[in-house]
């Protein structure tokens, strides 16, 4: 059943600590229109969630209820955080048993725990700041990877086609860290990285998403370039208007 509103969950912290490091990306994507946009395009934002977190797993819980509270209301959740750890608390909110992800990141974010695992319904979109052993734990889990190369172009588009219209990642989390753009946008955070995608392709990506499979919520991450994580946002709510998960008034 396609849903009316956004629920905005504002998450301006990381490791715990309000507007630290990465700055102030929640409050960029917010003072710079995300809801003007999202209004111009006739979907109601609803509600916008923020609260006081003391330290950094803190944030897994408070986002944990704030994503089950959108789904019980019949809002899709869109979370703008400063620290990609909270997809953990989004994932758990959505109470679905096996979620696919789907996510646009420069990093892999598996540092711990080092034991073997598998997930087979999960892929990378511009993943290639690694270490070898990083490399080869992203492999043995069997992840599927849309590799940003330093060395030549990478069609993401088509790459990612292919890849949602072979495997099913319904219903799906979707991730977006913009340091999955090219490092000449600017500095998304400490760690950017060259080759990534270009913005044109990170719209054509994000818009193609809910055309191909089923998202169930949205987290962003991202501050100096903010202004491009707004469009993303809007082309990606866009094809949820289009593809009838979003339904206007």
């Amino acid at each position: 059943m396609p849903v009316n509103a956004t629920t905005i969950i504002f998450s301006p912290y990381h490791v715990g600590i309000r507007d630290h490091r990465v700055e102030n990306g929640p409050h960029r994507i917010y003072s710079l229109g995300i809801v003007q946009e999202l209004e111009r395009l006739e979907i109601e934002p609803g509600d916008k969630f923020e609260g006081e977190i003391d330290r950094s797993f803190e944030i897994l819980p408070r986002t944990f209820k704030a994503v089950h509270a959108s789904v019980e209301r019949g809002t899709f959740p869109l979370v703008l955080s400063d620290n990609y750890m909270v997809t953990v608390g989004a994932a758990c909110g959505l109470d679905i048993k096996d979620p696919g992800f789907i996510y646009f990141d420069a990093h892999d974010d598996l540092d711990s725990p080092d034991h073997p695992f598998n997930y087979n319904r999960f892929i990378y979109v511009g993943l290639r700041d690694q270490s070898n052993i990083q490399r080869q734990r992203v492999i043995d889990a069997e992840m599927t990877c849309i590799w940003g190369n330093p060395n030549q172009k990478v069609n993401f588009l088509s790459e990612l086609y292919i890849q949602l219209t072979q495997k099913n990642y319904s219903a799906a989390l979707v991730h977006l860290d913009l340091d999955s753009l090219n490092d000449f946008y600017g500095k998304v955070n400490g760690f950017p990285y060259p080759r990534g995608l270009f913005e044109d392709n990170l719209l054509a990506c994000i818009n193609l998403v809910p055309k191909k499979r089923a998202p169930v919520s949205l987290t962003a991450y991202g501050d100096k370039i903010a202004k491009i994580a707004i469009r993303a946002i809007s082309a990606f709510v866009q094809s949820l208007f289009d593809t009838g998960v979003l339904a206007k008034h």
